[in-house]
């Protein structure tokens, strides 16, 4: 799949270092990186994903690659305050580096369309440990380039994602019920979306259509399931009127999204999946969608 969009060098607020100093409160304070990138011409899909906190456990640092039908990871335990790991080399710029055993990357983002601002009134409150106080939170498309090695096999990459960038008082297993949200790259236009559940049944939809010029807020989202509780179909609602319905037409890769730290009572359980995608009008497209719900029964 390829993309008309201009391709920046600014990562901006994506590319904000971890806090190192302690907060001064028990409440978890977290520092995450999330990437996801696929290469459908080369059949490479992957996913980088890091927590990292001054004063909270599940400090996490992960790289998900799935060639084929071959899936490897790396999971390492970050120091407090950085993300780099003995395995996995990542500061928050546009490169990242792993290099192990059964899998090896070096890759570098740079940025597509405009950027998704979810702070403000876009902020994701039911992920907030403390609702008072909204996680900041960005999202932006990728293109990204550079060479995966899985169980020995070297691919040269050139291909499309999403980065993500999150900190504040966050604990997903608090304050949220369920959640779904999409990270979707089309050839003139991007999507990032999401749709929120907290523990108090309140609901809303958050996210953007991005372009060249411009983030047009998502004003509502509705999803449509398989036989296996994924994603079939979507509609997004935009506040300017325009309404996207996109279908999925093949999956492609497929990663447990773990998150928080291992613990009794209310845990969220979240899962994602890579795939390609079609609009009501026939546009091509392909993106990551996650869903998560918390597990309460023990």
């Amino acid at each position: 799949m390829s993309t008309t969009a201009a391709e920046g060098t600014d990562w901006g607020p994506l590319s904000a270092p971890a806090r190192t100093d302690h907060p001064g409160v028990d409440t978890p304070w977290r520092d995450n990186i999330f990437i996801c990138l696929w290469d459908p011409e080369r059949d490479v899909s992957a996913i980088l994903h890091t927590s990292s906190s001054p004063n909270a456990q599940g400090r996490r640092t992960r790289f998900s690659a799935r060639r084929g039908h071959t899936a490897v990871e790396v999971i390492e335990e970050p120091e407090p305050g950085t993300w780099s790991t003995p395995s996995i080399q990542v500061d928050g710029g546009p490169t990242f580096a792993v290099s192990s055993p059964e899998l090896a990357a070096e890759l570098t983002t740079t940025p597509l369309f405009a950027l998704g601002d979810f702070t403000g009134d876009q902020a994701p409150e039911a992920f907030s440990a403390d609702t008072s106080a909204p996680i900041a939170h960005y999202q932006r498309a990728a293109r990204v380039r550079g060479r995966i090695v899985v169980a020995g096999e070297e691919v040269e990459i050139d291909g499309l994602g999403f980065r993500d960038r999150t900190w504040g008082f966050r604990d997903e297993s608090a304050n949220l019920s369920e959640y779904y949200g999409h990270m979707w790259v089309f050839p003139e236009f991007a999507l990032n979306a999401m749709k929120l559940r907290g523990t108090d049944g309140r609901e809303m939809t958050l996210g953007f259509y991005l372009d060249a010029d411009r983030a047009v807020p998502a004003k509502e989202m509705s999803i449509v399931r398989d036989a296996a509780g994924l994603l079939a179909s979507c509609r997004v609602e935009l506040v300017d009127g325009r309404v996207l319905d996109v279908e999925a037409t093949k999956r492609h890769g497929t990663f447990w999204c773990p998150m928080g730290w291992t613990r009794p009572g209310p845990v969220l359980s979240a899962y994602d999946e890579i795939g390609a995608l079609r609009t009501q009008d026939g546009v091509e497209g392909y993106g990551l969608t996650e869903q998560g719900m918390v597990r309460r029964i023990g």
